[in-house]
């Protein structure tokens, strides 16, 4: 069933399913790639080689393709809408309290460059499209890095599923014996990787479970004597995305937070904000300074994003030069 499905209908199932994975669906495409390889060549025994050599380079062709149509939609939303599509991004995703650091910690060591092995690395794939859109990457260099790892990919699947094709034939054959027995263990394997992920998140948040304070009691507090001392937790990338801050914060590097505090008053209040999901960043950061004798952190409930919808004043943020020679890294023009 499933060997006649591909030998039909390759192509159209190859570019629907790397069309919906660089959409972000969670249908990976790569599977896909790899059976359509072993299938093809298995056919192509039958013609010539250079036939079947081409009905392979057909199948990368359309795969880069597909892949292109789709990433380039979410590089214009990122280029567009900037930190908010990255925010929607992260509320679907099971890792969305850390989902974009990876992809920013990535972009800050390499650069575009990144974009040609993302594809590889699951999860990052989505997010690092519209990260490249978001801080700046020409239309141009997106699209050469882009299509260079797209094209990378496609040829790695489809290559390996050619080379041992004898050597899956026969799971093929047990694949079509069981027939929807195949995708019943695809669904259950499903379902627990997605329990183990969802334990660890509920986890994470039930350690995390602390006081916290909206934008309004912040307001409130930094009219009294004297006023607390408010943290920008956010990750690099995320501040050279969206370059302001609360009036006065002290911006921090979210890994050396509480080495860069040394010499404050440990008595004084602070109020931790960060402009991830359920701030976890800031209630991160939180739990270190009260390890380190901090007696009173507040994370701020809903982040920056909760302050800027409440319409309170925010000022430019100037980047530092750690952060300037990371942003440099990235995009040349964009730091200046």
């Amino acid at each position: 069933m499933l060997r006649e499905l591909i030998a039909e209908n390759g192509l159209p199932l190859v570019f629907l399913n790397v069309l919906l994975e660089s959409l972000g669906l969670p249908v990976p495409a790569m599977p896909t790639l790899l059976l359509t390889g072993v299938i093809t060549s298995l056919v192509g025994r039958h013609e010539s080689v250079w036939s079947m050599r081409l009905s392979l380079f057909n199948v990368v062709l359309v795969a880069t393709s597909s892949a292109l149509v789709g990433d380039l939609l979410w590089y214009w939303m990122g280029r567009r809408y900037g930190s908010r599509v990255l925010g929607f991004l992260c509320s679907l995703s099971i890792s969305r309290d850390s989902c974009v650091n990876k992809s920013g910690e990535l972009f800050a060591k390499f650069g575009v460059r990144v974009l040609v092995v993302t594809k590889f690395i699951p999860g990052l794939s989505t997010l690092a499209v519209p990260v490249a859109g978001a801080i700046g990457v020409s239309l141009s260099s997106f699209l050469f890095y882009d299509a260079v790892g797209a094209a990378l990919w496609a040829t790695v699947g489809v290559a390996l599923g050619s080379l041992f094709a004898d050597t899956i034939e026969p799971i093929l054959s047990v694949i079509d014996w069981l027939g929807f027995g195949t995708a019943t263990i695809a669904l259950i394997t499903l379902i627990i990787y997605v329990g183990i992920r969802w334990r660890h998140r509920a986890t994470l948040h039930r350690r995390l479970r602390m006081p916290r304070v909206d934008a309004v009691q912040l307001v409130a507090m930094l009219a009294q004597e004297p006023p607390p001392l408010v943290i920008d937790a956010r990750r690099r990338l995320r501040r050279q995305i969206d370059p302001v801050r609360i009036p006065g914060a002290i911006v921090v590097d979210h890994d050396v937070s509480v080495a860069q505090l040394d010499g404050l008053d440990r008595s004084r209040k602070f109020v931790v904000y960060c402009d991830c999901p359920n701030e976890v960043s800031a209630a991160l950061v939180a739990e270190q300074m009260k390890t380190e004798g901090y007696s009173h952190v507040f994370p701020l409930a809903g982040g920056l994003e909760a302050w800027r919808a409440a319409g309170f004043a925010l000022e430019p943020l100037v980047l530092d030069e750690v952060t300037r020679e990371a942003v440099n890294k990235i995009h040349p023009r964009s730091a200046s």
